[in-house]
C-alpha cells in the first residue's frame, strides 16, 4: 500500500517542478479585481476523470453565460499521458459578461467539447516528470499561490473535486481523505496548513464536491482558512454538482451558497441518486464543539452502553459504516428521542442550510437518510470499538476529538 505525502517529502521535486514550469498566461501582473474570484482544484488522475471533464465544460458554460465579469481559475489534475494536456494544467477564464470568454466569443452548443474548452483557456503547464503528485502540500501551495498571483482578487472561494473519505487517514486509494492522484491524497490536516499558508485571508467558502467532508471533524479542521463549507457527509454520486446552476451563485453572497444544497440534491433527485448536502458557516465550529463537549460530560458513563448507536441516524457505507454520526440524531438518541436545547441552538447557528432525499427511494448503500432526523453535519464517535485503526489515527490527529471532549472516555465494546 502506498502511503500519503506529507510535509517536505517532495521538497526536491517541488523545487524542480517550480522552476519548469511552462507559461502561457501573461507574465504582466494584474491589477487586484474586485468582488470574488472563484478556484476549482480538480485532480482527475484516477476513475472520475471523466466526469470532472463534464464539471470544467459545465463551469465554463456557466461562465459564459454570466451578465457580470467574472475569473475562474481550474487547476486540472490529468491522468498521465493524457492527450489533451502536456501536464498538470492551470487554466483561466476571464468573462466580460457580454458573452466572450478570455477576449473571444464564448463556445456555444455542440461546439462546447472538453478539448475545445482547455484550447480556449490561458494556461499555465507544470512539468510531470512522472513523480509529479498534486496532492504534495508544496505543489498544492504553489499552485494555490500560483492562482492568487494570475487573478489578485477582493476574495476567493474554492472548490475541491476528486475523491475524499473525510478526515479519515489517507493511506491508499482505498482511503483517500481528500484526493486520489495515481494512489496518492492529503490529510486534512495538512490541507488545512495549505490553505493556512497559501492565503492571507480567508477564502469565502470551500466546496467539496467529493465524498464525506460534511463533518464536523472537516469543518472544525478548516474553520480558520474558510467562512463557509459547502459538502455531503455522505459518498456523492460521481457526476459532481451542477455547475451550470451552482457556478453563478458561488459569484454571489452567501444567501446564493445556501441554494446550492437545493440545486445539489434537486439534481441528484433528477437522476434517480442519492445524497446529502449542508452549508456549514465555520465560525460557529467552536460554538458547536464547546456545547458537544458539555452535553458529552453531562451523559458520562452513559456513553460506554453502545446500544443506542444502533439506533443512530449513521452516514458511512459499506467499509465506511460508523464513519459518521448525525450529531441532532446521536445527541437525542441519548436523551430519550429529545435533542438537548443547547445542540439544538448551536447546530441552527452552525448548518445554515441543508437539504437530503430521504427514504428508502434513494438508499445508498444500506444507508437510508430520515429526513426527520437529518441536521446536516456529522461526526465520528471514538473508541466505541468501531475500528481501531480509526481510532488511533482520530485520537493523534483530529482536533475535533479534544475540543469535542472525546478524549475523556476509555474504549467500550465493538459495535457489530
Amino acid at each position: 500500500m502506498r502511503r500519503r505525502i506529507r510535509w517536505g517529502l517532495c521538497m526536491l521535486l517541488s523545487a524542480a517542478v517550480l522552476a519548469s514550469c511552462s507559461n502561457e498566461i501573461p507574465e504582466s501582473k494584474p491589477g487586484t479585481r474586485k468582488g470574488r474570484t472563484v478556484l476549482a482544484y480538480l485532480v482527475a488522475n484516477n476513475n472520475l476523470n471523466t466526469y470532472l471533464e463534464d464539471n470544467v465544460m459545465w463551469m465554463y458554460e456557466a461562465l459564459s453565460a454570466m451578465t457580470d465579469t467574472c475569473t475562474l481559475l481550474v487547476y486540472y489534475r490529468p491522468r498521465p499521458n493524457d492527450a489533451t494536456f502536456e501536464g498538470p494544467t492551470l487554466m483561466e477564464f476571464v468573462s466580460d459578461g457580454k458573452g466572450n470568454v478570455n477576449g473571444i466569443p464564448a463556445l456555444t452548443g455542440s461546439d462546447v467539447s472538453f478539448d475545445a474548452v482547455v484550447e480556449a483557456a490561458d494556461k499555465k503547464v507544470y512539468s510531470d516528470d512522472g513523480s509529479y503528485v498534486s496532492v504534495d502540500p508544496m505543489a498544492m501551495r504553489q499552485v494555490l499561490l500560483d492562482m492568487q498571483e494570475i487573478a489578485p482578487s477582493e476574495s476567493y472561494g474554492l472548490i475541491f473535486g476528486s475523491h475524499a473519505t473525510s478526515w479519515i487517514e489517507g493511506r491508499s486509494v482505498r482511503s483517500k481523505s481528500f484526493g486520489d492522484d495515481g494512489g496518492y491524497n492529503i490529510d486534512i490536516p495538512d490541507m488545512a496548513e495549505v490553505l493556512r499558508s497559501s492565503f492571507p485571508e480567508k477564502l469565502d467558502f470551500i466546496l467539496f464536491d467529493a465524498c464525506m467532508m460534511g463533518t464536523a471533524e472537516v469543518a472544525y479542521e478548516l474553520r480558520d482558512v474558510t467562512d463557509y463549507l459547502i459538502g455531503s457527509v455522505m459518498e456523492t454520486p460521481v457526476v459532481g454538482f451542477p455547475y451550470r446552476k451552482v457556478l453563478p451563485r458561488l459569484y454571489g453572497d452567501a444567501s446564493g451558497f445556501a441554494q446550492v444544497c437545493d440545486d445539489f440534491i434537486s439534481f441528484n433527485r433528477e437522476n434517480e441518486s442519492w445524497g446529502t448536502c449542508a452549508l456549514v458557516d465555520c465560525l460557529q465550529m467552536q460554538q458547536l464543539a464547546e456545547t458537544v463537549k458539555s452535553e458529552l460530560g453531562a451523559y458520562g458513563q452513559d456513553l460506554a452502553d453502545d446500544d443506542y448507536l444502533q439506533d443512530v441516524q449513521q452516514y458511512g457505507a459499506n467499509s465506511f459504516k460508523y464513519f459518521s454520526f448525525d450529531i441532532g440524531d446521536f445527541f437525542s438518541a441519548l436523551n430519550g428521542g429529545v435533542l438537548p436545547e443547547s445542540i439544538r441552538a448551536s447546530l441552527e447557528k452552525a448548518v445554515i442550510s441543508k437539504a437530503c432525499l430521504s427514504g428508502a427511494e434513494y438508499e445508498f448503500g444500506n444507508v437510508v437518510v430520515d429526513g426527520n432526523r437529518f441536521c446536516g453535519i456529522g461526526m465520528y464517535c471514538p473508541d466505541r470499538g468501531i475500528k481501531n485503526e480509526w481510532d488511533e489515527y482520530y485520537r493523534a490527529s483530529i482536533s475535533w476529538y479534544q475540543v469535542a471532549g472525546w478524549e475523556r472516555f476509555a474504549p467500550s465494546a465493538s459495535v457489530e
